[in-house]
């Protein structure tokens, strides 16, 4: 997952502050926020042809879930990546609407022993948005290759908890206006704004109203 420690500053971008974005998910989802980790994979490179197949396990711990991602691309990322979406996007379509922006890697040498080859590596992904926003999501491990494909779950993981709770705010809002409680309606329209800079949710909503 993101952290304060794992965002820059806070990140604020456009009016998106990572931090305060994530507090509200959790405040609002609480035992349904999704925290994913990455636990094993296995990772096929044909050389020749340019394409790397990953199959990864990826724990929800808040459920214990165990999720099978399976994923093709150009390198270790584009494959995670690629995985995660095909896996998540048909039931939450908005991750459709997201794509990388930025990818940086950078050895921590001085945390190394003699050889240097056990140093850190801290990677750091930018994620754009429908809106042109941009989020950072950084992680650092020994293991490159850990540290890259957590940083994309950590990415998708954001963009997940962002649709349940925007959806989970949509509801209560809609709850509360048909009791005609104004001033709840207007607390929960107030908090859905926080959200919705996120990412589009046009697709979102229009399923929601289909299925009354």
């Amino acid at each position: 997952m993101v952290t304060a420690s794992q965002v820059k500053g806070g990140h604020e971008i456009m009016g998106v502050n990572q931090n305060e974005a994530l507090g509200l998910m959790r405040e609002i989802l609480q035992d349904g926020f999704f925290d994913l980790q990455v636990e094993c994979y296995e990772l096929q490179e044909d050389l020749a042809e340019g394409i790397c197949t990953i199959c990864m396990s990826v724990r929800n711990k808040t459920t214990g879930e165990l999720l099978s991602i399976e994923g093709r691309g150009v390198g270790l990322v584009d494959a995670a990546f690629q995985g995660l979406i095909g896996r998540l996007s048909s039931e939450y379509p908005s991750l459709r609407s997201i794509s990388f922006s930025l990818f940086d890697l950078k050895g921590l040498l001085d945390s190394g022993g003699p050889s240097r080859t056990d140093a850190e590596a801290q990677v750091a992904i930018g994620v754009r948005n429908s809106y042109g926003s941009e989020f950072r999501f950084e992680r650092t491990s020994r293991s490159v290759s850990h540290a890259c494909i957590q940083a994309t779950t950590d990415a998708v993981e954001y963009f997940v908890n962002s649709e349940r709770t925007f959806i989970k705010l949509y509801q209560i809002r809609n709850y509360w206006e048909q009791g005609k409680r104004q001033d709840l309606v207007e607390k929960y329209t107030e908090m859905m704004t926080r959200i919705v800079v996120n990412t589009s949710y046009s697709e979102v909503i229009e399923r929601i109203r289909k299925q009354g």
